[in-house]
């Protein structure tokens, strides 16, 4: 085979290449593998309408400090304001401590709250005495992606809880268990708080 037959052939490889290449979408056009293809809350449905005008009350109801991310509560009303369309909830934002940090949040539907709460004090109540094994977790998972972890990793660490936000890019916050009921009541109060707006 010549150079020059050798040259063409070589050409001819990269442009096929190249031109099957330009054909790909680009990144652009692929949701993330985690990120869910449809909501899970009433919360998240109107919060990821397009072409509406939505109005969005809040009362941001407390502030945890956890070890490696904080954590916030706030009582949300959404409204679209050509409907009637109405939906309450809340929203537990979770966000880094350290630099450049990362936030994200999970949403509560008002009629999940409850149930919520009985997670929580479901995994808080988990000890020792549900395994003969020297470590255990307990963990509630909500439809918004919220997760609550009750946790012993051996027989001298203590008991500890985690609380975790996201479907991609998971911000989680290391809580005492003391800190957890601080967390609950902080929900029962925003939970009151979208009562009186009934």
């Amino acid at each position: 085979m010549s150079i020059l037959h050798r040259s063409f052939f070589v050409f001819l490889i990269l442009f096929c290449g190249f031109t099957a290449m330009a054909q790909r979408p680009g990144p652009q056009f692929r949701r993330p593998v985690c990120e869910p293809l449809e909501p899970r809350t009433k919360l998240e449905e109107l919060d990821w309408r397009y072409e509406r005008v939505l109005i969005k009350g809040f009362t941001q109801v407390a502030t945890i400090n956890g070890r490696g991310a904080d954590i916030r509560v706030d009582a949300v009303e959404l409204r679209e304001s050509e409907s009637a369309t109405r939906v309450t909830g809340l929203v537990i934002a979770l966000r880094e401590t350290g630099e450049n940090p990362r936030e994200n949040r999970a949403f509560v539907d008002y009629d999940e709250i409850t149930r919520l709460l009985s997670g929580i004090d479901e995994v808080s109540r988990v000890s020792e005495a549900v395994t003969k094994l020297a470590s255990f977790e307990a963990r509630y998972h909500s439809a918004g992606d919220l997760e609550v972890n009750v946790f012993r990793q051996s027989r001298a660490s203590g008991t500890a809880a985690s609380v975790s936000a996201g479907a991609c890019d998971r911000v989680t916050a290391f809580l005492s268990l003391d800190d957890l009921d601080k967390l609950k009541a902080h929900i029962v109060e925003a939970k009151a708080r979208l009562d009186e707006i009934k």
